[in-house]
C-alpha cells in the first residue's frame, strides 16, 4: 500500500510539474461545449451530483457524495460551472488556465474514470454577477450527470414509467435518430416541433425531450412550441376524417414538467391503432394556432402512411421532416418526400440531410 502511495504521489508531482510548463495541458485535451448563462440552474428529471468548490478555489467540498454514487453509476455528462467575472478573463487575478487544470486534477484524483472519452463536457460560464462579492455566492464546481452502470435497454416504450426511466437516465435506447439530427442542425431556432406520439414513436419522443433538456439547461432552448398527436384518441378508423381525426395536443416549451405530463396524458388518450397517422392535421393545427416560430419540424414514423395528404395544399411554409425507424436499405416513405418537395422543406435521417429548397443533398454520411 505504501509503495502504491509513493507511485501515485510521483505521478501527481510529474503531472503538476508539466502543468507549470503548459498550463493548458488538461484543458486542451477535453472537447468542450461552451455556454454562457445568467446563472446556472440544475436540470429537472436528471440524476446528478454537484461537487462544490469555492470561488477561485479548486478544493472540493463534498467529494464523498460522488465516491458513494460511483460504485453503482457511471457518468455520461459533466458540467464545469464558474462565474465569468471579471468579464474579461485577462483581468482575472487568478491564472485562468491554472485554476481550470487544478480543478480538473482534483476531479480526476477523485475518480480517474471521469477521463473517459464517452463523457460529454460542458463549460458553463455564469454572467449575471456584477461584483466579486456577488460572484462568490454563485455555484462553482462540477455537476456530474449519471446513469446506472447496468442501465436496461428499452427498445419500445410501453408505459409512462418507462418514458420517465429514459428521461431520468435509468434506462437507455439504442436509437439516436432525433438527437443526432437535432445536433447536426444547430441553425434551427425558434422551432415548432410536431411529434408523432403513437406507440412505436415513444422512444423517439424521449430523444427529443432529452435533447431539449440539454439545451434548456444551457440557456438555449431552441424550441418555441411542442405539438404531440396520437391520431384520434383511440377512435375507430371509420371515425377518423381528414383534418378532424383529433388527438392533437400542445405543451408549453420551457416547462419540463408540463412537457412530460402532456406526453403521459397523450399516451393515455390513445396510441394510434391503425397504421396511417394525422400528420398534416397536427402540422396545420400548430401553424394556425401558434405563433412566433421560424422552423416547422415534423418528427414522423417512416412505417406509417399520412392519413390526410389532401391537406397538403393548405400548408404554405417549409416542413423539415425527421424520418424515424428507417431500416437500413429501406426507402423513405413517398408521402414524406412529397410533403418536403411541395413545401420546399427537407428530409432528415440519422445520417443525411436532404434539402428540397436546393437541388443537392446538403450534408451526407455513408449509410441511410
Amino acid at each position: 500500500m505504501k509503495k502504491t502511495f509513493v507511485i501515485l504521489s510521483a505521478i501527481y508531482l510529474l503531472l503538476t510539474a508539466s502543468l507549470r510548463a503548459d498550463d493548458r495541458i488538461l484543458y486542451d485535451h477535453i472537447k468542450w461545449n461552451t455556454y454562457e448563462v445568467p446563472f446556472y440552474t440544475f436540470a429537472e428529471f436528471t440524476p446528478q451530483v454537484a461537487l462544490r468548490m469555492e470561488y477561485a478555489k479548486f478544493e472540493m467540498e463534498n467529494a464523498a457524495e460522488w465516491e458513494s454514487l460511483s460504485r453503482q453509476n457511471t457518468a455520461y455528462e459533466i458540467d464545469l460551472v464558474f462565474t465569468k467575472y471579471p468579464k474579461n478573463i485577462e483581468e482575472w487575478r487568478t491564472n485562468y488556465y491554472q485554476l481550470l487544470n487544478d480543478r480538473l486534477i482534483t476531479l480526476f484524483q477523485l475518480d480517474s474514470s471521469l477521463q473517459s472519452p464517452n463523457i460529454r463536457w460542458n463549460m458553463v460560464l455564469q454572467t449575471q454577477c456584477m461584483t466579486e462579492e456577488e460572484a462568490k455566492k454563485y455555484f462553482h464546481g462540477f455537476v456530474i450527470k449519471y446513469r446506472p452502470r447496468k442501465a436496461p435497454v428499452i427498445d419500445d416504450i410501453e408505459s409512462p414509467e418507462q418514458l420517465k426511466d429514459l428521461l431520468a437516465g435509468r434506462a437507455i435506447s439504442r436509437d439516436s435518430t432525433v438527437f443526432r439530427v437535432m445536433e447536426r442542425n444547430p441553425q434551427w431556432k425558434n422551432m415548432l416541433v410536431v411529434m408523432d406520439w403513437t406507440g412505436s414513436m415513444y422512444k423517439f419522443g424521449a430523444q427529443l425531450v432529452l435533447w431539449y433538456k440539454l439545451n434548456i439547461e444551457q440557456g438555449d432552448p431552441k424550441v418555441r412550441h411542442f405539438v404531440f398527436f396520437n391520431d384520434g384518441n383511440n377512435k375507430k378508423t371509420w371515425q377518423k376524417k381528414a383534418g378532424r381525426a383529433g388527438g392533437v395536443y400542445r405543451a408549453k416549451s420551457g416547462d419540463m414538467e408540463e412537457i412530460v405530463s402532456t406526453m403521459e396524458y397523450v399516451m393515455k388518450k390513445g396510441n394510434g391503432g391503425d397504421s396511417p397517422e394525422n400528420d398534416l392535421e397536427a402540422v396545420l393545427t400548430g401553424i394556425q394556432y401558434l405563433d412566433n416560430f421560424d422552423e416547422v419540424i415534423l418528427i414522423a414514423d417512416n412505417k406509417s402512411d399520412v392519413r390526410d395528404m389532401e391537406l397538403l395544399d393548405k400548408i404554405n411554409r417549409p416542413i423539415r421532416i425527421i424520418i424515424c425507424d428507417l431500416k437500413r436499405g429501406s426507402a423513405i416513405h413517398p408521402d414524406y418526400i412529397k410533403i418536403a418537395r411541395q413545401t420546399g422543406g427537407s428530409i432528415h435521417t440519422i445520417t443525411r440531410d436532404i434539402d428540397y429548397m436546393k437541388p443537392t443533398v446538403s450534408r451526407q454520411s455513408p449509410g441511410l
